[in-house]
């Protein structure tokens, strides 16, 4: 079974130096024997007891690649063996390390399931080596901080098409404004892998659901974890609610290795194609081989005939490699697309069962948190709103002004002015209004912080002729008509007379 799979460059002129140290250090807390630099590079097998260490070679031309394979059985199950697969790759300055763990089972007897575990090896590799910032992902946790701007930020983060890692945007809970995981050691383990977001400050949740919508929030201790696209336009989640991580707590199972394992459940088939395993050692020293034989053959052969006959057959095993790499593309290309259906399945089963979560967290919360006393008097229609409190507020304000319509000291005032002094104006339309004011100041024409701006308050434009149009996002019921171009320097403001008077 794949455990985990990751890759890290160590950068340096004496990388490549540091990275065998490092595996050697490693090794000698795992073997407690000592490995010298001509041992791990030497291309032969060592045996301690029960635990294997075999070296692979393929030096001759560059890159050079080397690969070190450890296997030991498992200390509390029998019938199992961990194998630990190390690719190193030296070329310039730059150091490749490959990790592969997985484990071998010697029968269908072995029924307990391993747990995701981070090989030790990549804690040497944090601690000793100088690790590319640009390829490594998760070096240090990302901090949210509670405005709109840094929302923002993390939506954009989101949705950027060249992400190729996971978010885990960790929630604090509502009791005491922490997480059930500590979001450092999380960052430790998925290092290489996914990037953790989290915040030491109060969030509202609302404010960051209207910028990041449902799917991509967590809150009241939550996870969140946000796959990359893989370039389909949309990206999928896994959102691990409180109470499920309580659960997972008080099983006693690790959190940690338990977002872990949803973690290398996607990036593991992606990883793996970047490793290069014995195999592939055996597979360059071979290739490196009939290159050098087919030079040394050029230059000593003086028979023409027996030249031709050896090229063609040099010329056959190309042909045969060539068809070899084609099969393996389409083998991976087919474990890359299984991978998205399964997780498209999954986020499919997993949304029918946290739905309900969700809503019931949502509600509970508004209970909670809400000040109104007494029984409700109305009830939502089928209109859902585009903003928090945009229905409630609406009826207040159509029950003030009716309110003083009626005559003063009568009972339908008094009664009206009742229910007003026990529900409160939420405040959201007034902050979008505002926002609004800042878009269409000065407005000279839609630009691209424009669109953003105006997506985050759920709102697109439409163009349309010479004129373009502002709508609530896939709502063409309510629009509002504006030129492309200004005619005036009062636009901006005409626009927002009319955005209130038909969306907002």
């Amino acid at each position: 079974m794949l455990i985990y799979v990751n890759q890290f460059e160590i950068l340096g002129h004496d990388s490549f130096s540091v990275a065998l140290r490092t595996i050697a250090g490693w090794l000698k807390t795992v073997t407690k024997q000592h490995f010298t630099r001509d041992m791990l590079l030497s291309g032969e097998e060592f045996s301690f007891e029960k635990t294997k260490v075999r070296t692979f070679a393929a030096s001759e031309l560059a890159p050079a690649i080397y690969s070190i394979l450890l296997s030991h059985p498992d200390r509390t199950v029998r019938g199992r063996q961990w194998i630990t697969e190390l690719g190193i790759k030296y070329e310039g300055d730059i150091t490749t390390v490959s990790v592969l763990l997985e484990t071998s089972d010697i029968s269908t007897l072995v029924k307990d399931i391993p747990s995701t575990t981070r090989p030790k090896l990549v804690s040497f590799l944090l601690k000793n080596a100088n690790l590319n910032p640009k390829t490594t992902v998760g070096l240090r946790t990302q901090k949210l901080k509670n405005n709109l701007d840094d929302f923002k930020a993390l939506s954009f983060e989101v949705e950027r098409s060249e992400r190729n890692y996971p978010l885990v945007f960790v929630s604090n809970c509502k009791k005491d404004n922490q997480p059930l995981v500590d979001p450092n050691r999380l960052q430790e383990q998925l290092v290489g892998l996914a990037q953790v977001v989290y915040s030491e400050e109060e969030i509202d949740s609302w404010e960051l659901e209207g910028v990041l919508t449902r799917q991509y929030s967590a809150w009241d201790g939550a996870i969140n974890i946000i796959y990359p696209s893989f370039s389909r336009g949309y990206c999928y989640s896994r959102l691990l609610l409180r109470d499920t991580l309580t659960d997972v707590i008080q099983s006693n199972e690790n959190l940690i290795q338990h977002v872990l394992s949803y973690i290398t459940h996607t990036t593991n088939g992606y990883n793996k194609k970047r490793h290069f395993s014995p195999t592939d050692v055996r597979a360059k020293r071979q290739k490196d081989s009939r290159v050098q034989l087919k030079k040394r053959f050029v230059e000593l052969s003086n028979d023409s005939e027996y030249q031709a006959l050896a090229e063609e057959a040099f010329s056959q095993l190309e042909e045969q490699e060539n068809v070899i790499e084609q099969l393996k593309e389409k083998y991976e290309y087919e474990i890359n697309e299984q991978m998205l259906a399964t997780i498209e399945a999954q986020e499919q089963l997993d949304k029918s069962k946290s739905d309900y979560h969700v809503l019931k967290l949502r509600f509970d919360d508004l209970q909670g948190n809400s000040s109104k006393k007494g029984n409700p008097i109305l009830i939502f229609g089928n209109e859902k709103e585009k903003f928090k409190g945009e229905i409630t507020d609406l009826v207040l304000d159509a029950l003030n002004e009716y309110a003083k319509s009626q005559q003063a000291n009568s009972r339908k005032r008094q009664l009206l002015n009742d229910v007003l002094e026990n529900n409160s104006i939420d405040g959201t339309r007034e902050r979008i209004i505002e926002e609004l004011k800042q878009v269409f100041n000065n407005y000279n024409g839609v630009t691209s912080s424009m669109k953003s701006s105006l997506k985050a308050m759920g709102l697109e434009v439409v163009e349309d002729g010479n004129h373009n149009h502002l709508r609530f996002i896939d709502d063409n019921r309510y629009k509002v008509a504006f030129a492309k171009t200004p005619s005036d320097k009062r636009v901006g403001a005409n626009i927002i007379r009319d955005i209130k008077a038909a969306i907002i």
